[in-house]
């Protein structure tokens, strides 16, 4: 709070009591207060903003557990979600030596995925260079013991590349009610930075706001610790104005996948972008609310909760 303090003028104890308001009447967290800047809105604008424990009754709600497999376990979202990926895939299990062989030198470039790693954690590219079955094997059996899925790896749209190793995605967050109406609320340019393969904030990238109508980018990016920029950091791209390629095509397809799975009314589609089009490479039951009030629009509390009541 002393630093908090420094920028906005008020003294510590006032920031301390009014945390613990904000706490104990909207569920807001540090993290929110501080870097969300919810220290800066009244209450009244503060009873629109999804929080925290917001979120985690909507989901608890209007999230059916029994559907989470399909997003929580890699290979059953490739099958359920099939129309909308298109890349080459391999879940270890159910494979064997050869067939992981083969997979390897047919895409000479793959994506493992550990089943059990999170915000991208464990995520890593292998480049086939001619290995011999021993170093093959030392791999498959990594891949075996972190029940992997590996998957070709995306050549993203040549327009998405920031200077970064990693595929930059779209985070497009749907509502999707149980008549099959679905409505995208928010949708975010997730851009990495330096050599991470993955583009989320948690391993350094930057979230910019994107327009809904027209795939335009419309805000500063900021990253986990709440640094805002206009200019990325791993390029020197101006964000600000930056048009998505095949924006229609997220959009589309990002309704259609929340249409297909109504009983999981909220989903955090991740979606790449290539030459050709788009591709879904992972629906998030439990999308991280940064996505929706920490940066450019705000007020997603009512405007969902409004959305599922009408």
């Amino acid at each position: 709070m002393t630093k908090l303090s420094a920028i906005s003028g008020y003294s510590r104890y006032y920031h301390l009591l009014d945390y613990a308001s904000a706490y104990f009447f909207h569920g807001v967290h540090i993290d929110q207060y501080t870097v969300g800047n919810l220290w800066r809105c009244s209450n009244p604008e503060r009873s629109k903003r999804i929080t925290l424990n917001r979120l985690s009754r909507l989901f608890r709600k209007y999230n059916d557990s029994s559907y989470f497999h399909l997003f929580r376990n890699k290979e059953e979202f490739n099958v359920y979600f099939k129309d909308f990926v298109h890349r080459g895939w391999l879940y270890i299990k159910d494979a064997q030596f050869d067939d992981f062989k083969s997979f390897v030198q047919k895409y000479p470039s793959v994506i493992i995925k550990p089943k059990d790693g999170i915000q991208g954690k464990g995520i890593r590219r292998f480049v086939y260079s001619g290995e011999d079955d021993v170093q093959l094997h030392s791999l498959f059996d990594e891949c075996v013991a972190e029940d992997a899925l590996i998957e070709e790896t995306i050549v993203q749209h040549h327009g998405m590349s920031f200077g970064n190793a990693s595929v930059n995605t779209i985070r497009v967050l749907t509502v999707c009610r149980p008549d099959g109406k679905a409505k995208v609320m928010k949708a975010i340019l997730r851009a990495g930075v330096g050599d991470s393969i993955v583009d989320n904030t948690a391993l350094g990238g930057y979230y910019y706001e994107v327009d809904l109508p027209t795939g335009v980018v419309v805000s500063k990016g900021i990253n986990k610790e709440g640094d805002l920029c206009v200019i990325h950091p791993s390029s020197g791209i101006v964000m600000l104005g930056f048009k998505v390629p095949h924006w229609d095509k997220v959009m589309q397809a990002s309704l259609d996948a929340a249409r297909k799975i109504p009983q999981v009314a909220l989903v955090g589609w991740d979606v790449a972008i290539t030459e050709e089009g788009v591709e879904i490479i992972e629906g998030n039951d439990n999308a991280d609310y940064l996505a929706y009030e920490f940066i450019g629009t705000s007020g997603f509390y009512e405007k969902i909760t409004l959305f599922l009541q009408e």
